[in-house]
């Protein structure tokens, strides 16, 4: 089209043109860095390997950095509490309490609290921690604002969350 306005003369469709090639090859180089693969710190990479596998890199440190790193010493989710945060250890032991009885003991990589996370219902066990544990936690309207720029994160998280209950699930059944 570029070549039919120099034909004839025509200035506003090589004007146009040209414009409209300028920003395509803009969208097209912002595409291209965009979806280039992002590191991952090598503290971490073991987590999206083992839990986040499922997100791709770029979604997943998208993911973690919109988290919170914390440390605590005893109680992290006391029953009856209502999760507006979803929990994961990144360092230490943490044990789930029900009635003084100790029900399973958690380590790098596991949600805390998530079934309470995902029904909105109180939690319905202690998890604390007897050491200085890490763990990272989201908001509920950190996770939903992601899904702007990210979608498919939420449905993804929804999948994550859904293997760790169901592992959880077939450990404890082993146990009885």
């Amino acid at each position: 089209v570029i070549t039919y306005g120099v034909l004839t003369n025509n200035k506003i469709v090589i004007y146009w043109n040209c414009l409209f090639i300028t920003i395509n090859i803009f969208q097209v180089i912002r595409l291209i860095i965009e979806r280039k693969p992002e590191k991952i710190d090598k503290a971490i990479i073991d987590i999206y390997e083992n839990v986040f596998s499922e997100m791709t890199r770029n979604e997943f440190n998208y993911f973690w950095k919109n988290g919170i790193v914390k440390k605590t010493k005893g109680h992290i989710c006391k029953s009856g509490d209502i999760q507006e945060k979803l929990f994961l250890l990144i360092k230490g032991v943490a044990m789930v309490k029900r009635s003084e009885n100790v029900i399973a003991h958690l380590v790098r990589g596991s949600f805390i609290a998530e079934m309470a996370y995902i029904t909105q219902k109180p939690a319905t066990a202690d998890v604390l921690s007897e050491e200085e544990v890490h763990y990272i936690t989201w908001t509920r309207s950190a996770i939903d604002r992601m899904n702007t720029f990210y979608p498919n994160i939420k449905n993804k998280l929804q999948l994550i969350l859904s293997k760790d209950l169901i592992q959880k699930l077939m450990v404890y059944d082993k146990v009885d």
